[in-house]
């Protein structure tokens, strides 16, 4: 995904399954807001860890705009 620049909404799947009512406990419900999390940690670290800017909203404040060298 970092390689072509495209994003990968993993969101969708889990509030399909919440949507759909396939979790009928609460216990089930805070096992997926547990490994959501884990998900999110492990992202942020690997991420980090390779010098990648995760997430994608700081990518833009990493750009530096291009020097005008025309004036």
């Amino acid at each position: 995904m970092v390689l072509l620049e495209i994003s990968h909404p993993p969101a969708g799947a889990t509030t399909l399954i919440v949507s759909l009512g396939i979790i009928s406990k609460p216990r089930e419900l805070v096992i997926i807001e547990a490994a959501v999390c884990l998900l999110v940690v492990q992202a942020l670290v690997i991420n980090r860890l390779a010098g990648l800017p995760y997430p994608l909203w700081n990518a833009a404040r990493s750009i530096k705009p291009p020097n005008d060298s025309t004036n």
